[in-house]
């Protein structure tokens, strides 16, 4: 038997992805030991290693097996027992209950507002005027570093002594309140947490978000204004609320999945990737198939029209589910 190796790095990874959650299904592998698998992550370094240091022998692949082998376990435990239980290794769910002091601003010019968590829960709200607020809890009452002018604010977890990155660290809580008033770009990054963001009301020029091992929902139905998006999502979940006004841009998975929820009236254009271990649930919406584009039939003559390219590696995009976005 010939074995092409071109697809023998595929195979032991669809392989292991398959076979992870069967053997959860089965009972020989615990929640607890699922949510350990990211640790494994070193051998994607190795595995990268030893293919440089084989590169020209006959046993140039095994590098690629071990890369494959490793991502296929990692996916396998986040398509079986989801995002919460894949992160608990990276994040602790103890939450920390310590009040830290709040702090306000005012915006009087169009803003970019940042926010950077690592560990934690962020809710992200509008209200009238042209006030922000944050508030929340951590473990010793420190509060996230917080950094504003009149063009910028920013917030970003602070390094404490838990180590020299997020890993095992104490979860924070987050409530953030921007104003509708300024024009605001908005950027979330959030590595091992949750976050629910409603920006209904605001005007908004570029809308980043990116997820790496999490989940979060980002409302932008009745929001006044979208510039543009860009959201990344890097294991976990994603459910996006698409707003009631034109805007473009770009919504990528990598091993995780997404939800969009068109607001009715809208047309939609979206354009999918090419790779084979990615699945897109966009036919029986009234859209219309050209090659990789998936289009509002009119979609030119449409008064709001939202183009986005929405490109999946071992990740899934549904729209509309029946469940929603929330």
């Amino acid at each position: 038997m010939h074995v092409r190796r071109g697809f023998l790095g595929w195979g032991v990874f669809l392989i292991l992805a398959g076979a992870v959650p069967l053997a959860v299904r089965a009972g020989y592998l615990t929640s607890d030991q699922i949510g350990r698998l990211w640790t494994l992550w070193p051998l994607i370094l190795i595995g990268i290693g030893v293919g440089l240091v084989l590169g020209r022998t006959h046993f140039g692949f095994v590098g690629g097996l071990i890369v494959a082998a490793t991502f296929g376990l990692m996916v396998g435990g986040l398509l079986s027992t989801g995002v919460s239980t894949f992160s608990t290794g990276i994040c602790s769910q103890t939450s920390g209950s310590t009040a830290f002091p709040a702090r306000d601003g005012v915006l009087s010019v169009a803003t970019s507002v940042e926010l950077e968590l690592d560990c934690g829960t962020v809710t992200v709200g509008v209200a009238p005027g042209n006030a922000w607020h944050v508030e929340g809890q951590d473990a010793n009452g420190s509060g996230p570093a917080i950094t504003s002018s009149d063009g910028q604010v920013r917030v970003k977890s602070r390094d404490t002594d838990r180590g020299p990155s997020w890993v095992f660290g104490t979860r924070e809580t987050w409530q953030v309140t921007l104003p509708d008033a300024p024009r605001l770009d908005f950027h979330l990054r959030l590595n091992a947490g949750e976050a629910t963001v409603d920006l209904s009301r605001a005007t908004l020029g570029a809308v980043g978000v990116q997820l790496n091992a999490g989940s979060a929902t980002v409302d932008l139905t009745s929001a006044a204004a979208v510039g543009g998006i860009d959201f990344q999502l890097n294991a976990g979940s994603l459910g996006v609320s698409l707003p009631n006004v034109s805007t473009t841009g770009s919504i990528e998975a990598n091993a995780g999945s997404v939800r969009l929820c068109a607001p009715p009236g809208a047309a939609l254009r979206l354009h999918t990737g090419q790779n084979i271990i990615a699945s897109y649930d966009y036919a029986g919406h009234g859209l219309v198939q050209d090659g990789s584009t998936w289009s509002t039939p009119g979609f030119d003559g449409a008064a709001v029209r939202i183009e986005l390219r929405t490109e999946a590696n071992a990740g899934s995009f549904t729209l509309d589910p029946e469940g929603g976005c929330d």
